[in-house]
């Protein structure tokens, strides 16, 4: 308080007087001004007057200014953080005052921007208007070019988005209605598994009718895999891999098989990225058949990685997970006619045959496919010519060695009866035992009756090094009868010369024999196309059109007419609809506030379009009231709504950034790719029953359950949990998770992966939970770098860091919030000391127990606005003792989300004085309602 300044709470009287009595006194708005302003002189001009300015900030110059953006202000003092807890504090009646004062003050609004669809909501539009279930966003460039949501206003429609969403709408059009009719579906059955690198060979073996599997992570510390042989999707699309497998084992604990798919890699230095598509859970002992849908592409190939903490690398493993075989199935429709098309061309006579299912017969060499036979100069028992043809590196051919060894020339013969257009030969070694025998160079040779070969074609070497297949092309293609590969220099460790071969086929075009099933639409009437091109646009604008509206559409869909089929014409004009600036840009131009309204909920709620029960609630005009908050209900209950609670929870909590940060695994070595995994899903559980049971926004700070599976429960120290389905789980008596921020996806996402930061994580806590106002640090001062090892404890460290004036003053609001995480690693495991890394011999080698030692005692104890803690368990006690601040900062969070941005001075008062008025709306559910309900009276207006 300023020396000789007069307390305002006379003033205050008369405002009390004028709420307790509302048709008394009428305080005028100069008053109101000149009340609160002296509120603020009382309490905050000793810091932040003209001469004084703390923090860079003269509130004193600044309500001399016509215009003032209040919002830190508002914040600050809303939070408490203003004035600091060793000063004078004001009332709450004081507080109220100048909280209204500010939330009034709405400078002359500026028209919001449009907005462009992001590329979540593009796609899931797309998927929810053609019937499709494709999941293509990654295609597309990321939407944020800030920190802040995909929705964000100020992201504008790149070139580069903008060609993107045409060529995905392109895709996904062709998808729905393809020109050249369906693929047949086929099934292949594999009981195989593709070679892999001998360092990791030992660590499967044959089993009864397939493999038996350890556990194995690669010498770097990545989880290895190993590839499914004879199944490579012929197409795009979705495919089910069922594994009929069983647990060989005596432990009670369920094992897991993580199903990938990606590009295949023979050795783990070279390894490929691979997409995890799903996780079995693995805990019979009798064969079971588990089932997972993947999104599979051409070139893909499925590979397991068997995850058993027991049996870490056991060679020659006796327990493990047994892989009888594997069936894949796809590319799937969901049904014939497919959905795309009875919806998009609903009540119209559909002309379809039946959809074949293929059967694969198996694995076929290209020699094999057009006809052809090889010969070779010798063989061994066991090792004939036949085994380069199986497609497998682990058998191959090798010339005869006992009882006599064969002479040379070695060679290998094709004969091409058909006269296929051959390219070259595809060569690889065998791999495994000593390599004697590996072929190291050779000669190629054509004839065409068998006998004269004429002069040699070419020369080449071979790396004997190298297990992958390596091609040897021809000068140009040969539609030879005869070719002959003739080994001129082998690997001979006993100076005899013979010759081994892995894999040698011929390199051909293949034609592949794809049945293909056709579905028409029975029409060729301009009216029906009509109907079919405006259904389909009035659901994508969410409006009424007339035929003014509908004709740049309409047109572009009846020239197609003139020169293809009902289907190929539409989809013209379905991609002019998808193109259109009405449906990549909102607020669009809306038949009625309701259509509008659905428009929005749609976006918020699905990330997608209006379903029909909204579309006929808008055409009457009846979207408002009791009926308005019936729909958010119906939405919320609706499994689409799941894409906002991912959408939503990822981008607020920044759990999209989880993948980049990579736990160091001198560390913690135990950190791994399934528990990655499950890590997100369980915040977006949790979050996604807390709104749908309208649970109370303390539960964002602590909870006594959270959503937990066998891997996650394993790393909380959490008994008896079971398998990897995620379900609710009852945190025993003293646990010190429950709430958001002692999740291990929040604890990692904050951190660099090696070292935590009470700095990192105190910020996430004040802008994402308590919604506290943050400044970016000074240029100026270095960041500090958390030193483990030193004799002075983390907590010295920092309040040296602190010693800078320039950071003393948001440190001190930010650094207790951390320091109560300090419990908590890099991986969210709990801790009493910390880990300090020691050096390795040489290469860096994979090991459970990593490289560390223990270093100091934690300290979590600190003080937030005068409020001491001494853990976790206090700071979550401090929190909720104002659980209305929490409720505030979750409906803050969602009106930026759902708007595109933040809210200013007089929605932020709005949002306040809700989460103020009832206890019952500080539930989540009840905010998210009365977020999107408030936002759409707002746009209306």
């Amino acid at each position: 308080m300023r020396a000789g300044m007069q307390h305002p709470r006379l003033g205050r009287i008369a405002i009390l007087f004028a709420a307790v009595f509302p048709h008394g006194v009428v305080i005028a708005d100069e008053q109101r001004e000149e009340h609160a302003i002296k509120i603020l002189e009382y309490y905050c001009f000793d810091c932040h007057d003209s001469a004084t300015k703390k923090g860079e900030l003269s509130l004193e110059d600044a309500l001399a200014k016509e215009h003032f953006d209040g919002t830190l202000v508002f914040e600050n003092l809303l939070a408490g953080k203003m004035p600091p807890a060793d000063k004078e504090q004001p009332t709450a009646e004081e507080k109220d005052a100048v909280l209204n004062w500010l939330g009034k003050r709405r400078e002359e609004a500026l028209p919001k921007s449009f907005r462009r669809i992001s590329r979540h909501e593009f796609v899931h539009s797309l998927n929810d208007l053609l019937g499709t279930s494709l999941d293509l966003a990654s295609e597309i460039p990321e939407d944020r070019g800030t920190n802040d949501f995909d929705s964000d206003r100020r992201i504008k429609l790149s070139r580069e988005m903008l060609t993107s969403y045409f060529s995905i709408a392109d895709k996904m059009l062709e998808a729905a209605f393809p020109e050249n009719g369906f693929p047949a579906e086929q099934q292949w059955v594999t009981s195989k598994i593709r070679d892999s690198h001998e360092t990791y060979r030992i660590y499967h073996r044959p089993y009864k009718e397939g493999t038996l599997f350890s556990w194995t992570r690669a010498n770097n510390g990545n989880s290895y895999s190993f590839f499914i042989d004879n199944f490579d999707p012929p197409v795009a699309g979705w495919y089910e891999l069922t594994f009929d497998a069983a647990k060989v084992a005596k432990i009670t604990n369920e094992l897991s098989l993580q199903v990938h798919a990606g590009k295949y890699y023979y050795a783990d230095d070279r390894p490929q990225p691979q997409r995890l598509v799903g996780v079995i859970s693995v805990g019979d002992r009798e064969v079971r058949s588990h089932t997972v849908r993947a999104f599979l592409r051409p070139g893909e190939n499925v590979s397991v990685h068997c995850y058993s903490r027991h049996n870490f690398r056991s060679r020659n493993p006796q327990e493990g997970i047994y892989i009888k075989q594997m069936k894949a199935r796809g590319p799937l429709l969901d049904s014939w006619p497919p959905t795309s098309y009875k919806m998009v061309f609903d009540g119209m006579p559909l002309r379809s045959g039946s959809r074949e299912t293929l059967e694969n017969t198996g694995f076929q060499t290209n020699l094999q496919q057009i006809g052809g036979k090889v010969t070779v100069s010798s063989f061994q028992e066991g090792m004939e010519k036949e085994k380069m043809q199986d497609g497998s590196n682990l058998t191959f051919w090798h010339t005869r060695f006992s009882p006599k060894v064969a002479k040379p020339p070695h060679f290998v013969v094709f004969e091409n009866p058909r006269g296929a257009e051959i390219k070259g030969l595809s060569f690889a070694t065998w791999t495994g035992g000593n390599g004697n025998g590996l072929v190291k160079s050779y000669d190629i040779y054509f004839s065409a009756d068998g006998k004269s070969w004429g002069e040699k074609v070419m020369s080449g070497g071979l790396d004997v090094r190298l297990a992958n297949e390596q091609p040897i092309i021809f000068p140009s293609e040969t539609t030879s009868r005869f070719i002959k590969f003739l080994v001129t220099d082998s690997v001979q460790l006993d100076n005899k010369s013979i010759a081994s071969v892995g894999k040698l086929d011929v390199i051909t075009e293949i034609a592949e024999p794809v049945t293909i099933s056709r579905v028409a639409v029975v029409s060729r009437s301009e009216k029906d196309l009509k109907r079919v091109i405006r259904r389909f646009a009035e659901r994508a604008f969410s409006s009424k059109l007339s035929d003014e509206d509908l004709a740049p559409y309409f047109d572009a869909a009846l020239t197609g007419l003139k020169e293809s089929d009902f289907a190929q014409a539409a989809k013209l004009g379905l991609k002019a609809v998808l193109c259109s600036p009405r449906f990549l840009l909102a607020p669009g131009e809306h038949s009625n506030s309701s259509y509008a309204m659905a428009a929005e909920l749609a976006r918020s709620l699905w990330l997608s379009v209006p379903d029909e029960e909204l579309l006929t609630l808008a055409a009457s005009n009846e979207l408002r009231g009791e009926v308005l908050r019936g729909e958010i209900a119906r939405m919320l209950a609706e499994e689409r709504s799941e894409r906002m609670i991912r959408s939503f929870s990822d981008q607020w909590l920044n759990l999209r950034g989880l993948n980049k940060v990579t736990p160091s695994l001198k560390l913690y070595p135990l950190f791994d790719d399934l528990m990655n995994h499950y890590l997100p899903i369980e915040t977006r559980r949790y979050l996604q029953h807390l709104i749908q049971e309208n649970m109370s926004a303390g539960h964002l700070i602590d909870s006594d359950f959270t959503f937990l599976n066998q891997r996650l429960a394993r790393h909380y120290g959490i008994p008896g949990v079971v398998g990897q389905e995620m379900r609710k789980v009852s945190l025993p008596a003293g646990s010190p998770r429950g709430g958001l921020m002692t999740m291990a996806s929040v604890l990692k996402v904050t951190t660099d992966g090696f070292d935590t930061s009470p700095i990192l994580r105190g910020a996430w806590i004040s802008k994402n939970i308590v919604g506290t106002p943050l400044s970016p640090p000074p240029e100026s001062v270095p960041a500090l770098e958390p030193q483990h090892d030193h004799a002075e404890t983390l907590k010295e460290q920092i309040e040296q860091h602190k010693k800078s004036k320039a950071c003393y003053a948001c440190h001190k609001s930010i650094d207790p919030y951390g320091f109560a995480l300090e419990n908590f690693d890099a991986v969210g495991e709990w801790r009493d000391t910390y880990k300090i890394k020691q050096a390795h011999r040489g290469t860096f080698q994979y090991r459970p127990k990593g490289y560390f030692k223990m270093g100091g005692s934690v300290d979590a104890s600190g003080e937030i606005n005068g409020d001491k803690f001494g853990n976790i368990f206090g700071l979550k006690k401090v929190l909720l003792a104002d659980e209305r601040k929490i409720a505030y900062n979750f409906a803050k969070k969602f009106f930026e989300y759902a708007n595109g941005h933040e809210p200013d001075l007089v929605q932020r008062l709005h949002l306040w004085e809700f989460v103020g008025r009832k206890p019952e709306n500080i539930r989540l559910k009840t905010l998210v309602t009365e977020v999107l309900e408030y936002s759409l009276s707002e746009s209306k207006s």
